[in-house]
């Protein structure tokens, strides 16, 4: 199986900053909501959690295929291994939080509990997926465990996407934003 790229960049990364951030995110609706009784949290946290599990299903897919071309039997395949697990937990566990709610968007149960535990979970799982990067090199250009895996066939259109995204780098300071 292919790595999963769009416009020449790992999929991966691009895709994980929605569950990253909703999934914590509606845990911190949903204390809010315990503090408050303020139903309008309880709405929030549910849209937040439905949104971080779709994102987290998406980047899970993008992830999978960029795992199944690390080499067996090395730590880089181990720490994938404990990344995939937190995040697979994580998403259970969000699903399950929802399903709870099927009825209304406040908390039953002990859906504040699984929102905290979906969002440290996604926490780790992010340091684990750090270390793959940081640490093993994972996608990284030059150092990547993947580097000479086939690339999944481009979409249509996505030399496009690349020109444009070039184009706005090109007006972009090169030492970055520029604060007066």
């Amino acid at each position: 199986m292919p790595k999963s790229t769009i416009a020449g960049h790992p999929l991966h990364p691009m895709l994980i900053v929605a569950p990253a951030a909703l999934i914590p995110f509606g845990f911190i609706l949903d204390a809010m909501h315990r503090a408050t009784d303020n139903d309008d949290y309880a709405n929030a946290a549910f849209y937040s959690l439905t949104g971080g599990l779709i994102g987290g299903l998406a980047a899970g897919v993008a992830g999978a295929m960029d795992y199944l071309e690390i080499e067996n039997e090395t730590e880089v395949k181990q720490t994938a291994n404990v990344h995939a697990m937190l995040n697979g937990g994580a998403l259970a566990v969000t699903a399950a939080n929802l399903a709870l709610r099927r009825n209304g968007y406040k908390h039953t149960g002990g859906s504040l509990a699984l929102s905290a535990i979906a969002a440290i979970g996604v926490v780790v799982s992010g340091w684990f997926g750090g270390r793959m990067v940081y640490e093993h090199g994972m996608r990284v250009k030059g150092v990547s465990p993947v580097e000479h895996a086939p690339e999944a066939k481009m979409l249509p259109g996505d030399e496009r996407v690349v020109q444009a995204l070039h184009d706005v780098e090109r007006y972009a300071p090169s030492s970055g934003p520029m604060l007066h």
